[in-house]
């Protein structure tokens, strides 16, 4: 009892000089709260990784937010914008280490696929690390990008460590979907309405990339997240994530979540919509039509085909295609082209960037060099207007060169190969069908990342994308326990047998035997 009236006597005063410091400090309010949020959080992580992932969730919906009502206080500096973006990365970081020093203590870590995953997630970030300090930015601009993108991969260890049953893992997705309810009622709301004064005032504050809606015939919303691309890719992925819910309740005989699935998979295909990022909807529209397509192995591979088949023939022929999506774009302008919202739906010659760069990989021999020229050099080079890259595969190839990217594609052909095998390992397990989900959403984030830049590296996109990653790997790891526990022995025990009878005239006579 005295232990723990000490803490809450600590925790008061803690929270009483934070409210002080937060009210009298005299810079932004907001900013200096994001500091004690910041580190707070890293703390909260290191000791409680579940509670903090839970709260990392709230993060990843309304730091954004957070950031743009700084402007209500009219004291905003870069170092208050540098703590509110530093609260995912700081409590990530709490995650990771709070996860590690558990597995280490209770021996989990020594499992074959957590051990696994916890190695490809260094050398995933140790080749980002690579990459973003060739860009030749500085140290400090790698590690904001390492901190806003790649350290998200370590979710890929994290989940399986935090959820260890199907069931964990499907009430923290319910969690999920209700935090991200306004998130996507208020992208709507901005679609509809248009933006609030503070947000347009946040915009021409000059502390943000979102400068450029300005520029627009109309701004696109964006709701609390990033940018209006996160916001569609967000909800699709929201949409299917509803749907497997429903899916886990039917495999497993209960009627939970039937009709509030249904609701929230509408919202969230509308929400997506209204971000007017066309190309974000196929990350709900291919996992619905490709589920029985990845149930089998056959069909998985042909799918990749399909995939790399498109890819090399929009490179081959990226011109045609350029003069058909432009007619294209000039006729749905004639004819709906009369308000701000048609114009923006009508502009579909933003397809043309992404087959620029692919023509260029076909056509044009600056493309291909053995080791890139590093992110400085394909600036200067995109400046110059020598080359144009605006999808994943050409902006690798032009930034690290063609060798390095062919080890990484059969790396990643190899991963991809093991990852779909474990899943068709499932056929039969009760879990089988929200793995296939799960497989499908990563697929519509890979194929969004080949053909329209690499959406995968923008908050929260990269937090869903490896979160479920992780969340499939939790499910291999669950039903492999389960199939350990079910297999018999491969040693059988040996069956003890008595002593033969020694007979009694073998027996040698001993004085000290009773009855000698």
């Amino acid at each position: 009892m005295q232990s723990r009236a000490i803490i809450i006597f600590l925790g008061g005063v803690g929270a009483i000089y934070v409210m002080l410091s937060v009210l009298l400090g005299g810079g932004n309010t907001i900013g200096a709260l994001a500091q004690f949020l910041s580190v707070g959080s890293f703390i909260l992580a290191v000791i409680q990784p579940r509670m903090a992932l839970y709260l990392m969730v709230l993060y990843a919906g309304y730091s954004d937010l957070l950031k743009r009502m700084m402007v209500f206080d009219g004291h905003v500096t870069m170092n208050d914008i540098m703590w509110v973006r530093a609260l995912c990365p700081l409590t990530l970081a709490g995650i990771c280490i709070g996860t590690l020093v558990r597995s280490l203590h209770d021996g989990s870590l020594h499992h074959r696929r957590r051990l696994l995953s916890l190695l490809v997630c260094f050398l995933g970030f140790f080749v980002s690390g690579v990459s973003a300090l060739r860009s030749g930015s500085g140290f400090n601009a790698a590690a904001t990008q390492l901190a806003d993108g790649a350290a998200y991969m370590f979710l890929l260890f994290v989940v399986p460590c935090i959820f260890r049953t199907p069931q964990q893992i499907v009430a923290f997705i319910k969690y999920c979907l209700i935090v991200f309810i306004p998130v996507a009622l208020y992208g709507i709301k901005q679609q509809i309405f248009g933006l609030s004064e503070f947000e347009i005032e946040y915009l021409q504050s000059g502390l943000t990339v979102l400068s450029k809606h300005l520029d627009d015939v109309r701004p696109r919303p964006f709701s609390t997240l990033v940018d209006s691309s996160p916001f569609g890719t967000t909800c699709a992925v929201c949409a299917c994530l509803a749907l497997m819910v429903r899916r886990h309740h039917r495999d497993t005989g209960t009627r939970a979540w039937g009709g509030m699935s249904f609701v929230l998979f509408i919202l969230f295909v509308v929400a997506c919509l209204a971000s007017m990022a066309r190309i974000a909807n196929i990350n709900w529209l291919l996992p619905i039509l490709l589920l029985p397509v990845l149930r089998s192995a056959r069909g998985t591979a042909v799918l990749y085909a399909t995939v790399v088949s498109m890819f090399v023939t929009a490179c081959i022929f990226a011109q045609e295609l350029i003069n058909a999506v432009t007619r294209l774009t000039l006729w749905a302008l004639e004819n709906f082209g009369g308000t701000a919202i048609g114009v923006q739906f009508s502009r579909f010659w933003t397809i043309c960037d992404r087959l620029d760069g692919m023509h260029d990989i076909a056509h044009n021999p600056l493309m291909w060099t053995m080791f890139g020229y590093g992110a400085k050099g394909a600036s200067d080079l995109h400046d110059a207007h020598l080359v144009a890259s605006h999808d994943l595969i050409s902006n690798m190839l032009l930034e690290i060169g063609w060798l390095p990217l062919g080890i990484l594609l059969i790396i990643a052909a190899v991963a991809l190969q093991s990852f779909h095998r474990s899943v068709l390992r499932l056929r039969g397990t009760p879990v089988f069908s929200i793995c296939l989900w799960m497989a499908g959403i990563l697929f519509g984030l890979l194929v969004h990342n080949v053909f329209a830049g690499n959406v995968t590296s923008t908050f929260p996109v990269n937090f869903f994308c490896w979160f479920i990653a992780g969340a499939l790997n939790a499910c291999i790891i669950h039903q492999e326990g389960l199939r350990a526990q079910k297999r018999p022995s491969v040693h059988p025990a040996p069956q003890l047998s008595p002593p033969p009878l020694a007979h009694a005239g073998t027996v040698p006579f001993h004085r000290n035997l009773p009855y000698g």
